[in-house]
């Protein structure tokens, strides 16, 4: 059977802190004739965060209207920071829309999204051919989570670099923890961006929650509920997770 990889360079879009994708195994995957398959590399840390948290950190297959996969494979949380894995999902489908790298729960509810493929833009003619998706360097840790499938995704086009920070705040990568954890705000006096391990006392979580839409000019619960319709109870409680684990 001849392969054809499809090599998809999305560290851009997953906000990756480096494009090095480490080894590469030289290793051939026999593709079965029911359907496609997707080969995950990538260099990894910070999955042993959600060991006993009942998340996991997963390829996994969903079809249109549902936030459950219909098939995952679960990266496992004793893989040690900076070693690459790959990660193969195949006989995919013609059920399963988009193979997606998420965070998952213990009944394969998609929690966030950090990178989604769609399969409808693979013809018949390449049904059997690998996809290949190499992530370079990732954070799959809590914060990472937040930084690639949050920040990236929702804020940084107010909040980014480059003259756009608004009210100071600057949530791009390499820049966004050290701008909110135990930071003052600069337009709710005596509270704190993020305080750690008190949820109820970040303006983060005031502002992404009910009632936040009054607490600054811009109303931020519309912006986050704009972009995550279908799993924002997911994100907010993601966020208060990170916060919650904060040593102060």
């Amino acid at each position: 059977m001849k392969h054809i990889h499809y090599i998809l360079f999305i560290c851009a879009v997953v906000g990756l802190s480096a494009c090095d994708s480490g080894d590469i195994y030289d290793k051939v995957y026999e593709v079965d004739e029911k359907g496609k398959t997707v080969k995950v590399t990538a260099r990894i840390s910070g999955l042993g965060e959600w060991e006993g948290t009942g998340y996991n950190m997963a390829v996994a297959g969903f079809t249109q209207d549902s936030k459950f996969a219909l098939m995952q494979k679960t990266l496992p949380s004793t893989v040690e920071d900076g070693s690459t894995v790959s990660l193969v999902l195949s006989n995919i489908s013609n059920e399963v829309q988009t193979v997606e790298v998420s965070l998952t729960n213990s009944l394969r509810k998609r929690i966030i999204s950090l990178v989604s493929v769609n399969m409808e833009d693979y013809s018949e003619k390449t049904a059997h051919d690998t996809i290949l998706l190499d992530l370079g360097t990732v954070d799959v840790g809590r914060f990472g989570i937040l930084q690639a499938g949050i920040f990236n995704r929702a804020c940084i086009q107010c909040h980014g670099g480059n003259g756009r920070s608004a009210a100071g705040l600057n949530l791009t990568e390499g820049n966004a923890r050290s701008n909110l954890v135990d930071v003052p705000s600069t337009r709710r006096e005596g509270m704190l961006r993020v305080a750690s391990g008190n949820i109820e006392a970040s303006l983060l979580h005031q502002v992404l929650n009910e009632g936040g839409e009054k607490l600054l000019s811009h109303n931020h619960t519309e912006i986050l509920s704009s972009q995550f319709k279908s799993n924002l109870e997911e994100v907010n409680n993601l966020i208060d997770s990170w916060i919650e684990h904060l040593k102060p």
